[in-house]
């Protein structure tokens, strides 16, 4: 199932090959964007974007051209999520979707900016927050298996196929594995919506259909707290496995790697241990929603550091997690959950954390910044035979 990340990333690397973007001055010395960087070792790396922001010329246009500047890959944070795109049977929002990748026929910011695009998601399994269609919660009880497998197809086959060539992967399954172990649905499946409905037959069927509306795009079960070894971790390859046994495509895992400073990642821990796992078996990861917090002073804000030290704590996180990355020839991306401080969403979130990215409330560089970089400027280490 796996494909070489060199091949994947080869088209990525002649798009950059004399890229000049103008973006405000960043206290970067002479070192090349992180996105050039990332080009040279065929790493695809990424940032979810806020297209509100895109579109409102955000901070003066500094949002958007040190978006650009930095990252080859942009996932929209909510406006491919269902809720934003399908309004009612048979009736979609297009218009935010449309302005980032394109109309049939068009081009939109992502490929003005030479950026790959992540599509999020196709199916968000779980009732809560913003994840679910109303009109869908609200028709529920009328709704049998029947007609929630037609819309489910009909979705699905409609998003994917109008942006066909464009998204390059989907995050076809959300958070489909309840926080419970005890949970007694098969894989620890939430109750959710689509589980009600079909059971864990949801899961064949939305890669089945997406598979069938893009057959080139890779297709991930993206879910948070199985990046290690674990309940969620085990259930996430049992997934994999079980689809593949159905005959259906799937690349791989979605790792979102919410984090804090102090997590440890090293060669031959937990996270390494999963990463060859899903290998062994045929899949291949990617890092999608990467974000380190810690401790903030400010409250809402979640700008200033409560412990400055905090800071290169956080930069040891996103570099040996870019390390782990680095080392996994099935990892086709690293992706960091926003990318500045002054737009985060963990302050609002979690009270009393934040400062979570890689630049600062003013977009300059954090020490975590610099990590990335200079691991990314180390040479590559040869291939076997080379």
């Amino acid at each position: 199932m796996t494909r070489s990340r060199t091949t994947l990333h080869r088209a990525a690397i002649g798009v950059l090959v004399g890229l000049s973007l103008a973006v405000p001055a960043m206290a970067q010395g002479t070192t090349p964007p992180l996105r050039t960087l990332a080009a040279r070792r065929h790493l695809p790396f990424g940032t979810a974007g806020a297209l509100e922001l895109l579109r409102a010329n955000a901070d003066a246009g500094t949002y958007a051209d040190v978006m650009a500047k930095e990252f080859d890959m942009i996932e929209p944070e909510n406006q491919l999520k269902p809720p934003a795109i399908w309004t009612g049977p048979d009736q979609y929002d297009w218009s935010n979707a449309d302005w980032l990748v394109g109309a049939p026929g068009q081009t939109g910011w992502a490929q003005a900016h030479h950026m790959q695009v992540r599509g999020h998601v196709l199916v968000y399994a779980r009732d809560d927050g913003y994840t679910l269609p109303e009109w869908l919660r609200r028709q529920e009880a009328q709704i049998t298996p029947d007609q929630a497998r037609k819309y489910l197809s009909d979705y699905i086959h409609t998003l994917v196929g109008r942006y066909k060539g464009k998204i390059f992967a989907w995050d076809v399954v959300n958070e489909a594995i309840d926080d419970n172990p005890a949970n007694q649905n098969r894989f620890h499946l939430r109750d959710s919506f689509w589980f009600r409905k079909l059971g864990p037959e949801f899961l064949k069927l939305a890669f089945q259909y997406a598979h069938e509306a893009d057959p080139d795009a890779e297709l991930y079960l993206n879910e948070y707290g199985a990046e290690g070894l674990g309940y969620k971790s085990d259930a996430v390859l049992d997934i994999l496995k079980w689809l593949k046994e159905q005959g259906v495509f799937v690349t791989g895992a979605g790792m979102q790697y919410h984090q804090s400073v102090g997590d440890s990642i090293k060669p031959g821990d937990a996270h390494y241990q999963n990463a060859q796992r899903l290998q062994a078996a045929g899949f291949a990861f990617m890092v999608t929603e990467l974000d380190v917090a810690m401790p903030v002073s400010d409250g809402r804000a979640g700008l200033i550091p409560a412990n400055a030290a905090d800071l290169d704590r956080q930069a040891d996180v996103y570099r040996d997690l870019l390390q782990l990355a680095l080392d996994s020839p099935n990892c086709h991306g690293y992706q960091v959950w926003g990318f500045t401080d002054a737009h985060n969403w963990i302050p609002g979130f979690s009270k009393g954390r934040g400062a979570a990215t890689i630049l600062d409330g003013k977009y300059q560089p954090k020490p975590a910044y610099r990590a990335i970089a200079q691991l990314l400027k180390a040479p590559a280490p040869r291939a076997s035979g080379e």
